[in-house]
């Protein structure tokens, strides 16, 4: 029988893993023969071998060191690592960082018999305790490494600037959402205090990779100066991206002057409208309501009839918290000039800190000259698909203090060409400015030509060049629509008419025979940049028999 014997390996690996290898053993034997007393001059040699296949596994030395890092989400931490080299030549390490958030260079080099220092990173991204580790494996002097307790703490809120708004009125801010990884990721976000910040945008949002989105959030104030009711937190959270939040502060400051309220009224008429007051206080006020200016007409007060009216008395109003007061009020235009006026909304509350707050309201009242009864609406016409530029002519007069009961104040003609001046008038430029609009621009094309002044008359001539170009029958009224700086408006309606083209193409259809299709083929074009739809109507069939 045979016998075993022990065979000692020793391993001595410079990192961890797994290593795998064969050891092979070969044995020799001898054996002479002999026969009748005699000594055989042959021997054979028989050889006898065997192999193992032997893996290693090599855990990880014990840590050089356990290092806690404490760190908020979304900001980062730097730790810097001594790395000495004993030998006589140079080292390079390379560096593996595990963890969530941990980062570092590659490698480190160190001279030799000198140390180094690697500089590691830890920039969490989520909330939580995590484990890592740093290690570094040379050739020359094998694996060492660190541990790493990593604790993410919950990012403390980024405090952003102050916004400030008068009462009444709002404030905007913009607050930049980053994605930095390649794919988007979805981010919910919640606001502590809705009723004074209003997030413009779903409370779920998707950032795309790589990638920023502005959230724009409006401060509305209910009291004056900074309050616990100014103040709220934005948090954001995202399974991709952690957790993070912002402070936002706001300030109520008295108000001045709000937003216009713009009022229009044909020449000797009276047109009434409501100003809409809404206390923005969290309680509620007692106000006064005061019409001022009321007589104001290009600066100068006018001494007798009065523009503008405001329809309440001078007693004292309560309105509710967050309630509205209406206020309406007239407007009747002396002539063809800008009106304006101021509405104050005053707090009248002794002892309270809003007490004498104001709000001014400007009132701005355009006074509006309609044709009369006998005009007659100029006509602009064509085929369809045709093209027809005329020139058009208004007469107006700025002087107007009453509607026109003749034709010559509110005139416009569509004609081939200019008209000529009647016998004894005289043509000047106007000092007077004017914009022109028309309500239907996609089938007309409107440019100014020249403004004149017409003497003896006293009144404004204007030339305009009109382009109509019909894509198909139509016809309606189109008003073009004179604005004066001086603060005057006039309106002049025309019907714009078109009459059906004529046919594009004659379509032969050849019979097939008896009970067969026939088929035939058109193009049609688009002259739009984009797909249009068309629908085909055959609406009436005639059958030609030759006889």
């Amino acid at each position: 029988g045979g016998i075993s014997v022990p065979y000692e390996i020793t391993a001595y690996p410079i990192k961890q893993g797994i290593y795998k290898g064969v050891f092979s053993f070969e044995s020799v034997r001898s054996a002479s023969n002999t026969g009748c007393g005699r000594e055989s001059s042959s021997s054979n040699a028989e050889s006898h071998s065997v192999w193992y296949s032997v893996e290693i596994i090599v855990d990880p030395p014990p840590p050089e060191k356990t290092v806690d890092l404490f760190c908020e989400a979304k900001k980062a931490l730097a730790l810097e690592l001594s790395i000495s080299n004993p030998t006589d030549s140079e080292v390079v390490f390379d560096v593996t960082c595990e963890g969530e958030g941990v980062t570092g260079p590659p490698t480190v080099t160190v001279g030799p018999k000198t140390e180094a220092c690697y500089e590691l990173h830890y920039k969490p991204t989520f909330i939580g305790k995590s484990a890592g580790k740093v290690v570094f494996v040379s050739e020359e002097l094998g694996e060492f490494w660190y541990e790493l307790k990593l604790n993410s703490e919950k990012p403390r809120p980024v405090a952003l600037p102050q916004l400030s708004a008068e009462l009444g009125k709002t404030a905007t801010t913009l607050i930049p959402l980053r994605n930095d990884l390649p794919d988007s990721s979805l981010v919910h976000v919640t606001l502590t205090n809705s009723p004074h910040f209003v997030l413009h945008s779903p409370r779920k949002v998707s950032v795309p990779g790589n990638d920023k989105i502005d959230l724009e959030v409006t401060f509305i104030p209910s009291a004056l100066g900074t309050s616990d009711n100014h103040t709220c937190l934005m948090e954001f959270s995202s399974p991709q991206l952690g957790e993070w939040s912002y402070t936002l502060q706001g300030q109520g400051i008295r108000p001045s002057v709000m937003d216009a309220v713009n009022i229009t009224c044909p020449l000797g008429q009276v047109a009434q409208t409501l100003l809409l007051f809404k206390n923005p206080l969290n309680h509620p006020i007692t106000v006064s309501c005061k019409l001022l200016e009321r007589n104001k007409i290009e600066n100068k007060v006018v001494p007798t009839e009065e523009l503008f009216e405001l329809l309440v008395g001078e007693e004292l109003i309560p309105v509710p918290e967050k309630g509205i007061l209406e206020l309406p009020f007239t407007f009747r235009p002396l002539n063809m000039a800008h009106a304006a006026s101021y509405i104050l909304v005053e707090v009248i509350e002794d002892g309270s800190p809003v007490d004498g707050v104001k709000w001014q309201y400007p009132i701005k009242g355009t006074p509006v000259f309609n044709v009369s009864k006998g005009y007659q609406l100029p006509v602009i016409s064509c085929k369809a698909k045709e093209r027809k530029e005329a020139f058009m002519e208004i007469i107006l007069d700025t002087n107007a203090t009453q509607p026109s009961k003749t034709v010559k104040y509110s005139e416009a003609g569509i004609m081939e060409r200019p008209s000529e001046l009647k016998e004894g008038w005289k043509r000047k430029d106007s000092e007077h400015e004017f914009s022109f609009s028309l309500d239907e621009t996609s089938l007309l094309t409107l440019q100014h030509c020249s403004t004149s002044n017409i003497s003896p008359p006293g009144l404004t001539l204007i030339t305009f060049t009109l382009v109509f170009a019909p894509g198909k029958p139509i016809k309606k009224t189109v008003n073009l629509t004179v604005d004066s700086k001086d603060g005057g408006r006039w309106i002049y309606p025309f019907t714009a008419h078109s009459t059906p083209a004529e046919p594009d193409d004659t379509i032969v259809i050849r019979a097939s025979g008896l009970h067969k299709d026939s088929v035939v083929g058109m193009r049609l074009n688009s002259l739009d940049s984009s797909s249009i739809p068309y629908s085909a109507l055959i609406p009436l069939l005639t059958l030609n028999t030759g006889v």
